[in-house]
């Protein structure tokens, strides 16, 4: 099971369906957001590495890069929910 903070990230990053979102949160990839529209920019320039690759589909080593900036995205994304939380109590 989630906890709260991985819920609000993925919902935030809109992988949850919508009965298990968070209220209050935002899908910050609807169409034509602006993280939708830099990972469709990603996805593009993506497809030509792998052309000039001459990859068919996919490429692992650009898959590695791809999916360890991810992890590290939601590390710090939950470690700032976390911080946020943690650090607010402290000062009131």
């Amino acid at each position: 099971m989630q906890n709260f903070d991985e819920r609000v990230f993925e919902t935030l990053n809109g992988s949850l369906i919508e009965q298990c979102r968070v209220p209050g949160v935002e899908n910050a990839f609807e169409e034509n957001s602006y993280c939708m529209n830099l990972y469709g920019d990603m996805l593009d320039a993506y497809q030509r590495v792998v052309e000039r690759l001459g990859e068919k589909d996919e490429d692992e080593d650009v898959e590695i890069i791809i999916n360890n900036l991810l992890s590290i995205c939601e590390y710090m994304c939950l470690k700032m929910f976390y911080y946020g939380k943690t650090l607010k109590n402290d000062k009131e």
